[in-house]
């Protein structure tokens, strides 16, 4: 079942109703709709008791006053020094409609550069835009990173995508990567280092002869 959240329409606009309006504990928003926009309002805990920080929840049912319409979150604007939400932005879709939406990614298995090489797991990139169905937006996406050895990387082109999902490959990113902990870089160094010192002391012991 898609989580549905309750709200109403705003009659009055601007800067200084939003304000009134999160000093009651409610939050400012609008509705993205096909053919006319709708400016509401929810009440702040229901929104973060509902959805608070989740980044990828599909769709969304909303309740504007006894109308459902199914949406997904377009964008939330975070207070940078509360960390709260400040406005709202949804998009209402339909089940097939295709939309490009952020979707979590997350690391499956433990590489056996970190396992048997010492190595650290680096995950690079948390999240994934893909185009979708409204219907068929994933919670999330698991990449195996189990065959990783130290210095290798997981690139977006080295991955298959859950069918029905399509990103826009102009660019390839590193989703994540073995790297040597700094103990580990910093020991191949004075070895490099030591070895350059002999092959340089035995250039002089030659030379001497």
């Amino acid at each position: 079942m898609p989580i549905q959240l309750t709200m109403e329409k705003r009659v009055n606009l601007g800067s200084r109703e939003s304000r009134r309006l999160r000093r009651a504990g409610s939050l400012p928003g609008v509705i993205y709709g096909q053919g006319s926009d709708i400016s509401i309002k929810i009440e702040q805990i229901e929104f973060m008791s509902k959805i608070g920080y989740s980044k990828s929840l599909g769709i969304v049912e909303l309740n504007v006053e006894g109308e459902i319409l199914k949406s997904i979150i377009k964008e939330v604007q975070w207070d940078t020094l509360t960390d709260k939400p400040v406005h709202l932005d949804f998009q209402q879709v339909s089940d097939d409609q295709l939309v490009t939406v952020p979707i979590p990614i997350k690391l499956a298995g433990i590489p056996l550069g970190v396992s048997i090489e010492g190595g650290i797991l680096d995950h690079s990139m948390h999240e994934l835009e893909v185009t979708v169905r409204a219907a068929d937006i994933p919670s999330e996406i698991s990449f195996d990173v189990a065959g990783l050895n130290l210095g290798d990387r997981l690139h977006l082109s080295d991955v298959d995508l859950p069918e029905g999902l399509t990103v826009d490959f102009a660019f390839d990113p590193v989703i994540a990567g073995v790297i040597a902990p700094k103990a580990l870089l910093v020991k191949e160094e004075e070895e490099e280092e030591g070895t350059e010192e002999e092959a340089a002391e035995g250039g002089e012991d030659s030379s001497e002869e």
